[in-house]
């Protein structure tokens, strides 16, 4: 059997409205379990299905505008922070793949010794749940910690 200590939360965002409703939770087991908060968030650098939900006009992204874009998410995720988790002072991540974004987290919470991930779910049905996934659930499917998964709405 494995230690259930929990040490380390992790706290996934894509710095939506959704996301955020997960942060309370967050920060209430960080607190109870005096554990160390870590917030990843996740820079898809694949090839992109068009602008604004387009498939017609694709995107393909060019070494200086990741680097624009992944400057932009750290700056977003640092106020996002401060908003969100003033008392805390969570360790923050940018993680950027051109691998699916469960998988980046799925492999983070492997590779970083989390004890929990938490995770708000954007409640996608129907064709949009067909087309984006569900992040949430394919990480609950891969993680061999526990997830919690607050619902968005």
């Amino acid at each position: 059997m494995s230690d259930p200590t929990i040490k380390t939360i992790l706290v996934t965002t894509d710095l939506s409205d959704e996301a955020v409703k997960a942060y309370p939770y967050a920060r209430g087991m960080a607190k109870a379990f005096n554990a160390k908060l870590r917030v990843l968030t996740c820079i898809d650098t694949s090839i992109q299905l068009g602008i604004g939900g387009s498939i017609e006009v694709p995107v393909m992204y060019v070494p200086e505008t990741i680097a624009a874009l992944k400057e932009k998410t750290i700056q977003q995720l640092k106020e996002h922070i401060q908003t969100h988790f003033p008392e805390e002072n969570p360790e923050f991540i940018v993680r950027e793949s051109a691998i699916p974004v469960h998988h980046i987290i799925s492999d983070f919470i492997k590779q970083d010794n989390v004890d929990l991930t938490i995770m708000a779910s954007h409640g996608r049905s129907g064709l949009a749940r067909t087309f984006m996934g569900s992040v949430a659930e394919q990480v609950l499917r891969a993680s061999t910690k526990p997830v919690l998964v607050v619902p968005a709405r």
